[in-house]
């Protein structure tokens, strides 16, 4: 009878075990990828609920001084960051997939422009018209020189200046 009641005993603590309420998992808990080292994604990720740290993107060699200059010197970019190429005019990204895209940050230039230049300091090539000085006046602009009053055309190329009318 011992053997039967031990049995019994068993049989309850694995009924009750089963129907016990499991932890519920708390994003919250979850730790954070880390952004320097592929040896440190092993630690970093949490068994049971929490998603793995997606591996960081490798920088192709033609991007290496890019990712070193904005802090990567590591040749690892973790996913989802960031950085700036092509003296801030493209931004490239880190993608779960472990590719890096750049993307333009500057406007396309219609094909109509007649004349092409940076007067802006984002650096974005665009539509402009050159004064005497060889200065960038960017298109649709009115600016006064002297006594004249100039306009870019839309399409850039070349500064109309009108002598300033006077109101006496």
């Amino acid at each position: 009878m011992a053997l039967a009641g031990a049995f019994h005993l068993l049989l309850v603590c694995l009924l009750l075990c089963g129907v016990a309420p499991k932890p519920m998992c708390d994003p919250r808990t979850c730790t954070l990828c880390p952004e320097r080292d592929v040896e440190e994604l092993a630690t970093t990720t949490a068994g049971g609920c929490c998603p793995p740290c997606p591996p960081p993107c490798t920088c192709p060699p033609y991007l290496e001084s890019d990712c070193e200059m904005q802090g990567f010197a590591s040749g690892h970019v973790p996913t989802g960051r960031s950085f700036y190429i092509d003296f801030a005019r493209k931004l490239c990204t880190c993608h779960p997939s472990g590719d890096i895209t750049c993307t333009p940050l500057c406007p396309r230039l219609p094909p109509t422009c007649q004349a092409v230049g940076s007067p802006v300091a984002d650096g974005c090539p665009r539509c402009v018209c050159y004064d005497e000085e060889e200065m960038a006046v960017p298109a649709g602009t009115i600016t006064t020189r002297g006594g004249q009053i100039c306009t870019c055309p839309t399409k850039g190329g070349q500064l109309q200046c009108r002598d300033h009318e006077s109101k006496e």
